[in-house]
């Protein structure tokens, strides 16, 4: 009689168990990211760069594949997606496989090549790592100094950007809009995301730069009492 008491607690924590594995791989797909990182840790820096990109477009059978993005100094080198909106790849993985953790992809309303300002975007979590989250070791300086620079890769080119501002946004959502009535105006917007930063980062901006944005929700403490807090890291384009 024991015995049986036994396992009808035992089976019911076993089935929990088993359900919540379960989950974990089908659904939120936790781990599988490892799968689109770039097997290159450096970004390449060549003529031909179709040869990096059209290779992942065949990959995962997807011509959303536009770009790669690659952090100087770490691991961080992997696949940029675009949609027809910015709502797709909040859950869909670069082979359109449904998963809560979606893709980094890039704002759907700009050229990846030919636009002054882009914004990329990818998910964050309080529970496990995915891999935008490393822009969340910019809060700490000496991080920044160490790096620095950000790579985008397209089927056309390879673009350089030099960090100079970081900060977490909890109101103010103007670094999402692209378009502005002067030149002067627009160096008055990249003026005030640079007042933002938490440290000087000694870049100076100009009326002629053209910029990337790279965000995702923070997870640090001192911002949890706000229902909306975005991790930005912003750069500009450089030689």
């Amino acid at each position: 009689m024991k015995i049986v008491k036994k396992l009808i607690v035992i089976i019911p924590v076993i089935l929990l168990i088993s359900l919540s594995i379960y989950i974990g791989l089908t659904y939120f797909n936790i781990g599988k990211y490892d799968e689109y990182y770039i097997n290159n840790t450096v970004p390449v820096m060549k003529e031909e760069y179709n040869e990096q990109i059209t290779p992942l477009k065949e990959k995962y059978n997807n011509e959303d594949v536009v770009g790669t993005i690659a952090i100087e100094n770490t691991d961080f080198n992997t696949v940029v997606m675009q949609g027809k909106d910015n709502s797709y790849y909040l859950n869909h993985l670069p082979d359109k496989t449904y998963n809560i953790n979606g893709s980094i992809f890039l704002d759907y309303r700009v050229n990846i090549d030919e636009s002054d300002k882009l914004l990329i975007f990818g998910h964050s979590s309080p529970s496990y790592f995915l891999p935008i989250m490393i822009i969340e070791n910019y809060k700490d300086e000496d991080y920044y100094k160490e790096h620095k620079y950000i790579y985008l890769s397209s089927i056309n080119e390879v673009k350089k950007y030099e960090i100079f501002s970081v900060f977490v946004e909890t109101s103010d959502w103007s670094y999402m809009n692209l378009n502005y009535a002067s030149k002067d105006e627009y160096l008055k917007h990249l003026q005030n995301l640079k007042s933002k930063s938490f440290y000087d980062t000694g870049v100076e901006v100009s009326k002629d730069d053209k910029i990337l944005i790279m965000q995702t929700c923070s997870n640090m403490k001192e911002y949890s009492k706000y229902p909306k807090k975005y991790m930005l890291v912003i750069a500009k384009e450089v030689k």
